[in-house]
């Protein structure tokens, strides 16, 4: 899965699960600030991404996650540990 593959499928799961406009999601967006996550949205949003990775992601882990640039590191960093094809949406 490139980059930009795991953008958009994070893009796709910020839109579909939070009902964000896809316009006001960029790379540099901060889940919290820009987006107005909150904590049970990102337990949520987590949920996902084990979908995406197919792996729990460390909670050490996901309390540094801050923008959505982050979230892309994560799962690029997930999928190349982990060598496991994504599932799909």
């Amino acid at each position: 899965m490139t980059r930009a593959e795991i953008y958009n499928r994070i893009v796709g799961i910020l839109v579909k699960s939070f009902e964000l406009d896809p316009n006001d999601i960029r790379p540099e967006s901060r889940l919290f600030e820009d987006l107005d996550l909150d904590s049970i949205d990102a337990i949520d949003m987590f949920v996902e991404l084990h979908e995406v990775t197919g792996r729990r992601i460390d909670v050490q882990v996901a309390r540094k996650i801050r923008t959505v640039e982050d979230i892309v590191k994560l799962v690029e960093s997930e999928l190349a540990s982990a060598n496991v094809p994504p599932t799909q949406e």
